[in-house]
């Protein structure tokens, strides 16, 4: 299977499985006060635009303290510890999720049970650097059910405007986004989902010529979580919209995924680095417009 649709599949993956838990959030929220609480909304109102500034301001400041570490630290362990710390809290958001809605848990027992998971999940994959696209694609789906459970559609709609802006800046302008994905990905960090095609060695051809072989002819692609989880955000997000939520949250997600489809097709073929954002985002905006149309 060619690297574009494996990673079209991960993508896939990770948004019905930030739908599932978006949702669960949303409905436990309305009767479980608990469950409320766990909203990020910084200024603590869903609805309020400021939110979207927060969280570009955020997401900005986050990137350039990793380029600026990863400039003047080759070690690996600072940046081991930082994804243990991000998979457990991610993914515990998932686990919460299913302990508290399939299994009809306590709050405080699907909580604990979850953060437990989640930890056990970041320490696996300390461990075991081989399962890194699984706990990329539950901590993305965590961070986009919780950012979406977190605002209303009007800050989403704005973030994902104000992200995708500084996406394209950060690989077309200023090329600090290339420069960090090349720094994480030296790292097998799950910070991004990797797929590879690498070529079968042929009968009696030597290594030095296999490898230098698999250089050319082999192919790698990965796409980093802040383009996995965003698009789940936009989904969950469009749950509130109306009536027919469900209708608008897939709606999203498969816009997303097909524009996803034919950018990794381009970027296949093309050998070339875009910014993954806007053409999703944009696709995922699209495809809900349909849907609201169809279904008001």
């Amino acid at each position: 299977m060619r690297p574009y649709n494996q990673v079209v599949i991960f993508f896939a993956l990770t948004q019905l499985l930030g739908i599932y838990t978006g949702i669960a959030l949303i409905h436990s929220a309305m009767q479980i006060p608990e469950v409320r609480e766990m909203s990020v909304a910084p200024t603590g109102s869903p609805d309020d635009p400021l939110n979207a500034a927060f969280f570009i301001a955020y997401i900005i400041f986050g990137a350039a303290m990793i380029i600026l570490v990863a400039r003047f630290y080759k070690g690996a362990m600072l940046f081991r510890f930082l994804e243990l710390a991000v998979i457990t809290s991610a993914s515990a958001i998932v686990f919460f999720a299913i302990f508290l809605n399939v299994l009809g848990l306590d709050f405080e027992i699907a909580l604990l049970l979850g953060g437990l998971v989640g930890l056990a999940l970041g320490a696996a994959k300390f461990f075991f650097p081989q399962i890194k696209n699984a706990a990329a694609i539950i901590s993305s789906a965590g961070v986009g059910a919780l950012f979406g459970f977190s605002l209303g559609f009007l800050p989403t709609a704005i973030f994902i405007i104000g992200l995708s802006a500084y996406d394209y800046i950060a690989v077309f302008k200023t090329r600090h986004m290339v420069e960090m994905a090349r720094e994480l990905s030296t790292r097998q960090l799950s910070f991004a989902v990797t797929a590879k095609n690498i070529p079968q060695k042929k009968p009696k051809e030597k290594q030095v010529e296999y490898i230098e072989r698999v250089k050319t002819e082999g192919e790698r692609l990965d796409l980093g979580t802040g383009d996995l989880s965003v698009p789940a955000m936009i989904s969950v997000s469009a749950y509130s919209l109306g009536p027919n939520g469900i209708i608008y949250s897939f709606a999203a997600a498969i816009g997303a995924t097909v524009s996803l489809y034919f950018l990794l097709k381009f970027v296949s073929r093309q050998k070339v680095f875009l910014p993954a954002l806007p053409p999703i985002c944009l696709g995922s905006m699209l495809a809900l417009l349909i849907a609201k149309l169809l279904y008001p």
